[in-house]
């Protein structure tokens, strides 16, 4: 059973690609929120995006969670939805769902954090939902916080040309990759 728990969305005042390829690549993930975000790091890019790993870090409310993210949708320049085990309760699946569309004023991009779990545990998901940074109004205004940090990054130009370059066409994050690593 999936269960939307957050959404919102902005508009960045930049193109649609460089927007897809920055989100979809994680890059600069530790900028995107500064009080949560620690680092991302691709685990293997496979071509038309489906079955991507990555993983990313963060701390939330004082807890470290590391999620291992496989993309499960994935078209270009249109929608990145990945899924993993919830970090702090393996029997819950997070995931991010991500849609792109053309803005008169750039692009708009809408988020939104769900979960997803067998609905007959999903009674014991209060456990953690009782931790104020775990509940809804929270989580919402971390999607936003994290919107706006990319939004931020973008707009303001302070990133590097290959973090707006599709991830298959960037040689240098590709040989970072173990999978086409130990090809070389």
């Amino acid at each position: 059973m999936r269960i939307n728990y957050a959404t919102d969305s902005v508009v960045i005042r930049e193109d649609l690609d460089k927007v897809f390829n920055f989100i979809s690549r994680g890059a600069q993930y530790e900028r995107w929120h500064f009080d949560y975000h620690l680092r991302s790091e691709a685990m293997d890019i496979r071509e038309g995006g489906v079955g991507s790993v990555f993983s990313i870090e963060e701390i939330i409310d004082g807890f470290y969670l590391h999620h291992v993210g496989h993309v499960v949708e994935f078209v270009r320049n249109k929608r990145f939805v990945w899924l993993g085990r919830f970090a702090m309760f393996s029997w819950i699946w997070i995931g991010t769902d991500l849609t792109f569309t053309k803005a008169p004023e750039g692009t708009r991009v809408k988020e939104i954090l769900y979960f997803k779990a067998n609905p007959l545990l999903l009674p014991f998901a209060l456990l953690y939902i009782w931790r104020k940074a775990f509940r809804p109004a929270a989580c919402k205004a971390h999607v936003l916080d994290e919107m706006s940090g990319v939004k931020r990054i973008l707009e303001s130009g302070d990133y590097d040309p290959s973090d707006v370059t599709y991830a298959l066409e960037d040689e240098e994050l590709m040989s970072q990759v173990k999978r086409y690593r130990d090809k070389a």
